[in-house]
């Protein structure tokens, strides 16, 4: 087994951890913390998917459409939540940004069918540059106020940040020097790794044998 097969599987039983911890406060806690139950259920099944597909030696580009839609919409309705008691404003302006950003891919992916078995750089590039800009207006709002969420909203942060670099370059990364190609995936791996590690953190710090916070 491979470095990274190795770091991949790590980090599938941390996120398969993560989900069944977050499933425990399901019923007790507000919309922020269900949407984003669903959103580790939602990357839970399809890293399951991702790990048959590469151990049947197959093809697994199209699951990255799936990944871009679903993992824009999940964490949308996540931020939402977040900032609908915190600034309305801000929660107004993510709703309706999302739906553009959705209606837009739409139409992207009706114009070039041939995207969904394809990295879509460009979507990538755009929903994870929104998340990232969603990621900053929250911790700025820790410098005012208590607030739950913190290890997640930071390790989102890192993560995101590393990963909108490779999935806007992917097909300049299918071009390097093999060796330089894994070296970049494993970064990857790892960094994911910490951001299961960080959101396992918040579920110890803010919810384990702890009442049910806010409703967000």
């Amino acid at each position: 087994m491979s470095i990274l097969q190795i770091l991949s599987c790590i980090g599938l039983i941390i996120l398969l951890l993560n989900t069944g911890l977050y499933f425990i406060g399901f019923t007790r806690n507000g919309k922020a913390y269900k949407s984003f139950f669903f959103y580790l259920l939602f990357i839970l099944l399809l890293q399951i998917i991702m790990q048959a597909h590469a151990l049947l030696n197959k093809n697994n580009h199209y699951l990255s459409t799936y990944y871009l839609f679903f993992n824009f919409i999940f964490l949308s309705i996540f931020f939402y939540y977040l900032f609908y008691n915190i600034r309305a404003k801000v929660s107004s302006v993510i709703k309706y940004s999302g739906l553009a950003i959705l209606s837009g891919l739409c139409v992207q992916y009706i114009l070039n069918p041939q995207l969904y078995y394809n990295f879509n750089s460009v979507g990538f590039l755009i929903t994870y540059s929104l998340l990232i800009v969603y990621s900053v207006i929250y911790l700025l709002e820790l410098v005012s106020k208590k607030m739950t969420f913190t290890y997640i909203i930071v390790g989102m942060l890192v993560y995101f940040i590393s990963s909108s670099l490779i999935f806007a370059t992917a097909t300049s990364i299918v071009s390097f020097d093999n060796e330089v190609n894994m070296l970049i995936w494993k970064i990857n791996a790892v960094l994911f790794i910490l951001y299961q590690l960080l959101i396992l953190l918040e579920w110890i710090q803010a919810f384990y044998k702890k009442a049910p916070v806010r409703e967000q």
